[in-house]
């Protein structure tokens, strides 16, 4: 009975379904390559939302501030979930489990997407289409001209949007990041343990870092999907009248979630095929019983218990008595919930596994300005369109860290580093990463002009003496560019423009801008350049024509961008190089059986204390810097324009403080784990003794 017990344990397929030939797939090697794979899945649909997450804010008119309200979705489930389904799916079917979480995770993408389907593209998506234009040039001449963005005295009419904020929207995404937790929890908590437990120890490290590479390939794909999906309209069908480029551009977000979903569900099916033990190798019958060579073997050596000290964690280094965890563990019942108090009091009274986790909170905490609002920190500072964001900082990003992860899990597991140089790495990470986010306050992109923006007040007037008659206060932001003076305006109505034309299919030109031929220019020595009208140090300039294009102007900021990519590149193979150093001592930090436990409790503090706040901490920092709101009907949407300047410093200041407390944490891990077992093997079953040790045993026998 136990024996066909066991064989279904270590047997691979699901329900009746497991044949010869698919056993042979029941490896270590074979479950890491699908476990990192599907790492690499879950992985691109976090960044996939990132990078669409501003265009999801354009379409449906959310601010920053719940933005990070609906990305806590994902952390409230973790917080709810994270504890107990690490505590009671840890000594059951993991891969079944994780399964469970990843066909979780796939239902999530589907939710996320249904925003689209419901309410459809918006009407300022549809309002910039050639089929629109056409439909309202033969229904309605008159509105069409009167909605175009130049000088038309009079002409308008207050009219307020129908299109205005919907709650729906956001709940929705916040239903599917709950739902993603679920999955994101499980494969954190079980998936890693089951390769720890699965594996030799010295070989973690390298199995470690090879997963997390995979996963870590996922936001190269993520960003590259975003890129593709933006680059086409947020309706294929019908034809924009803007390029991607144009800041009113609304890409497809909703199409790679259909794909990412599909292919979740097929690797749901997959992992849940490995058994919930892997087969081990059958030893030698020599090597089981009696001595060989001078070593002591598995037969001299069970007689008494394991010792553990008071935290749980395994200190039999070289202990003859020690009797193996694998074996003893056989003999385990499973874990009950009535023992979840005791077991949750435990960890929590960890000094040094609490330490740990509270260190990756506060540097989750500070980086939290970069990993939810990478794609927008990049479009206002470097002047990049989404698309361009996505595709140029994915690859290069995420190529550094797969380094990182690979070169440091090879390393550990080839050198054995010991406790003390494994954890004063971390230290000396942390330190670079606060010197890179102090030292990216001062890097960022020249601005072109923007008319009626006050640098030395941070305001805003853009209605003044040559266009306050041309009824330009209820349109909203259509941005327009004189090429020669690379000034941008508000609208062609700002611009004081009264004609226009179609230059191509995506661009428009406007003429007899009396606001170009007789603007007020900011006079400074300090670039760039402000056009400013009102009192000052101002210089008439009369440019040589009043023509402007559709569209801002161009910013020339490639190596100030290249600049700040290189040393995010630094920064990420860096910090990856420390993260294998943190996992493995969550691991060695508490008892065998703690494992998965200890991953929950990571998952939950990170999530409660790094996860929520964060993004919506940084997302009040950014909307307080936004000078030109979305308003319709008097309600406030999405942020328009930055404050870059106050924009940047907000970011990388705190965070930098922030971080500065996960490195102080992290030199207490150092000191408190320098004598941490990382490598001993729990299973070992042979130690050799020198020759004369063993001579003194045969002399005192009898």
């Amino acid at each position: 009975m136990e024996k066909d017990k066991t064989a279904s344990e270590t047997t691979c397929g699901i329900l009746s379904f497991k044949p010869a030939w698919l056993q042979k797939y029941a490896t270590s090697k074979h479950f890491l390559v699908v476990y990192g794979l599907l790492g690499t899945i879950q992985a691109m649909s976090f960044v996939y939302f990132i990078s669409t997450l501003t265009t999801i804010e354009r379409r449906f008119k959310i601010t920053s501030r719940t933005t990070g309200l609906m990305l806590s979705g994902n952390e409230v489930s973790q917080i709810m979930l994270a504890l107990v389904l690490s505590y009671y799916g840890g000594q059951r079917n993991r891969p079944r489990w994780i399964a469970w979480g990843v066909a979780c995770s796939s239902i999530s993408c589907f939710i996320v997407a249904l925003p689209h389907f419901i309410f459809g593209p918006g009407e300022d998506a549809l309002a910039l289409t050639k089929e629109y234009l056409v439909h309202n040039k033969v229904n309605s001449q008159n509105e069409t001209l009167t909605k175009e963005p130049i000088c038309i005295p009079g002409a308008r009419v207050p009219k307020c949007d129908q299109e205005t904020f919907n709650v729906i929207p956001p709940l929705l995404i916040f239903i599917s990041q709950f739902v993603l937790g679920v999955g994101t929890t499980l494969y954190f908590s079980l998936g890693q343990t089951y390769l720890d437990d699965n594996t030799k120890k010295r070989n973690t490290p390298k199995l470690l870092g090879f997963s997390l590479a995979l996963r870590t390939m996922g936001p190269a794909l993520g960003f590259l999907i975003g890129s593709m999906c933006l680059r086409v309209y947020i309706d294929p069908s019908l034809t924009p009248v803007i390029a991607h480029n144009d800041p009113r551009w609304l890409g497809a977000w909703w199409l790679g979630w259909l794909a990412l979903g599909t292919v979740m569900m097929l690797f749901a099916f997959l992992i849940s095929m490995f058994p919930k033990k892997l087969p081990t190798r059958q030893k030698n019958a020599q090597q089981l019983s009696g001595k060989e060579n001078g070593a002591l073997t598995l037969d001299t050596i069970d007689e008494k218990p394991i010792k553990v000290n008071e935290n749980g964690t395994n200190n039999n280094v070289g202990d003859l008595t020690a009797k193996p965890k694998a074996v003893e563990a056989e003999h385990k019942e499973l874990t009950e919930l009535k023992d979840f108090p005791k077991a949750l009091k435990k960890l929590l009274t960890n000094r040094l596994l609490m330490t740990n986790i509270w260190s990756g909170v506060f540097y989750v905490l500070g980086g939290s300005g970069y990993i939810t609002y990478l794609t927008k920190y990049i479009e206002v500072q470097f002047h990049q369109s989404a698309a361009n964001a996505s595709i140029i900082t994915g690859p290069a990003a995420i190529l550094s860290m797969c380094l990182g992860f690979l070169v440091s899990g090879h390393v550990i597991s080839k050198f054995k580093p010991g406790p003390k140089y494994l954890l004063g790495w971390n230290v000396i990470v942390g330190g670079f990463m606060v010197m890179g986010q102090l030292v990216s306050i001062f890097i960022s992109c020249e601005d072109t002009a923007f008319q009626g923006y006050n640098p030395e007040t941070s305001s805003m007037q853009f209605v003044n003496e040559c266009n306050n008659n041309c009824s330009c206060e209820t349109l909203k932001y259509s941005p327009v560019c004189h090429q020669a003076t690379q000034v941008t305006f508000y609208s062609a109505c700002h611009a004081g423009c009264r004609s226009s034309k179609s230059i191509n299919a995506v661009t428009r030109e406007y003429t007899n801008c009396s606001c170009v031929s007789t603007g007020l220019m900011y006079n400074s020595d300090v670039t760039p350049r402000i056009n400013i009208l009102g009192g000052g140090k101002y210089e008439y300039q009369v440019p040589e024509d009043n023509v402007v294009t559709s569209g801002t102007c161009a910013s020339k900021c490639g190596h100030s961008f290249m600049l700040w990519i290189g040393i995010m590149c630094v920064l990420h193979a860096l910090t990856s190089s420390g993260k294998i150093g943190n996992i493995l001592v969550n691991y060695r930090a508490v008892s065998p059986e703690e494992k998965s436990f200890a991953q929950g409790m990571s998952l939950l503090m990170v999530s409660l204390f790094a996860f929520i706040p964060g993004p919506i901490l940084f997302g009040m920092i950014i909307d307080s810097t936004c000078m030109i709101w979305d308003n319709s009907c008097g309600t406030k949407g999405n942020c328009k324009l930055y404050d870059k300047e106050n924009f940047r410093f907000k970011i990388n200041a705190l965070g930098a403080c922030i971080t500065v407390l996960g490195v102080l944490l992290d030199s207490f891990v150092c000191y408190w784990g320098r004598n941490l077992n990382l490598y001993e093997e729990e299973e070992k079953v042979a130690i050799s003794l020198p020759s004369e040790e063993i001579v003194t045993e045969k002399k005192e026998k009898p």
